[in-house]
């Protein structure tokens, strides 16, 4: 890999990799299996400092940029894309959104919690049945003197249950549809709030995924997060952030994916020759490698518009797309290459397969990726 990367974010992207080799990779089989949040393992998470790697010093993160955040999701991402999910709705969600919208009070309340890995963070977006603020379940923020109060539900909340603080997008004006929506910081512990159901999913199934239940949820006027009317603009931002490190996670588990077929391949006998001499499974490999090269590319270099503050929603739906692509065909050919072993339940690749259907599905933007580059184009 020949990016440009610094002495400090390649110091960084090996911590994680040890990091993942030393606690993720013997755990990664059984957080799949049991489908439980691994509180123990996002504590150790917190102690390496990945929890607050790209929020600023004054509020105890590392202040390490948001290109060094991608290569650990990467990194663990090719052991667990659960344990890399939790991380990403924490920060690249929850703590960013607090980061970027948040008052000097609201940041001081909740980042240096977030950073430190005693918070944490989820971001409550989608709701049952139907897109936020239009189904029947729809929540509703009413203002009420000094105070909102909540009423409605959330589904597939990502960290939901575990979280000990939500950013919650909300209808405060309910005829405005998805252009009343305002974005409300929640503690995870308020009256009012429970959790309904912890939801079964198929793949990133160590990320917890729940269906939140607001009853008369009542919360001060300071936990509005930047101006009311604004909750659809940041969603969209926010969402567009995350999915720039769930190409990165894309990344991670095609190329976990690639190296599993690779060395199954040398040791596959057929023919009395390795499967890997045949022309048609090095084919795979190579269409493999180089659309995993070209998305890691994307990926970083969409990271680094972020870290620099500039403009990044056509790169970050480029990435989305493209990745969405590359990952789902990357798993069907090491599929393919492994036949029934590696459609065996025993086997990482299912998991990798069923991982990585999970990160392209979740966390859509409220905007195709397809419009967004079009309106880019066409602007």
């Amino acid at each position: 890999m020949s990016y440009p990367l610094t002495e400090e974010q390649e110091l960084i992207r090996q911590t994680a990799r040890d990091f993942t080799q030393e606690f993720i990779e013997p755990a990664a089989a059984e957080i799949d299996r049991t489908a439980l949040h691994p509180a123990g393992l996002i504590e150790k998470l917190a102690e390496y400092g990945f929890t607050g790697l790209f929020q600023p010093e004054e509020f105890g993160g590392a202040e390490a940029g948001f290109l060094s955040y991608a290569l650990v999701i990467e990194e663990i991402s090719k052991a667990s894309g659960a344990v890399a999910s939790i991380l990403n709705s924490h920060a690249a969600l929850a703590a960013y959104s607090i980061r970027e919208w948040g008052t000097v009070e609201q940041k001081a309340q909740y980042l240096p919690a977030l950073s430190s890995g005693e918070l944490l963070g989820s971001f409550a977006l989608n709701e049952p049945g139907a897109a936020p603020g239009i189904g029947a379940h729809k929540l509703v923020a009413v203002k009420d003197g000094n105070s909102y109060v909540l009423n409605g539900r959330k589904s597939f909340v990502a960290n939901g249950g575990a979280a000990g603080v939500y950013v919650v997008i909300a209808l405060t004006e309910i005829e405005a549809g998805t252009k009343g929506m305002s974005a409300f910081i929640v503690d995870g512990n308020a009256a009012g709030l429970s959790v309904a159901g912890i939801i079964d999913k198929m793949g990133l199934r160590g990320c917890q995924s729940t269906e939140l239940v607001f009853e008369n949820v009542r919360i001060p006027e300071s936990n509005l997060l930047g101006a009311e009317g604004r909750g659809l603009s940041i969603a969209v931002k926010a969402q567009a952030v995350a999915g720039v490190t769930e190409g990165a996670m894309v990344v991670g588990i095609a190329q976990a994916a690639l190296d599993d077929a690779v060395k199954y391949g040398k040791q596959r006998i057929q023919f009395k020759r390795p499967i890997a001499n045949f022309p048609a499974i090095q084919t795979m490999f190579a269409e493999m490698a180089a659309n995993i090269y070209a998305a890691r590319l994307a990926v970083y270099d969409a990271a680094i518009l972020i870290e620099k503050k500039e403009p990044f929603m056509a790169e970050a739906a480029m990435v989305k797309l493209f990745a969405s692509r590359i990952g789902q065909s990357a798993l069907i050919d090491v599929i393919q290459i492994e036949g029934g072993y590696g459609y065996s339940q025993d086997m990482a690749v299912s998991r990798f397969f069923r991982d990585i259907k999970g990160v392209v599905i979740k966390n859509s933007s409220l905007e195709f990726p397809e419009k967004v580059i079009a309106d880019y184009l066409l602007d």
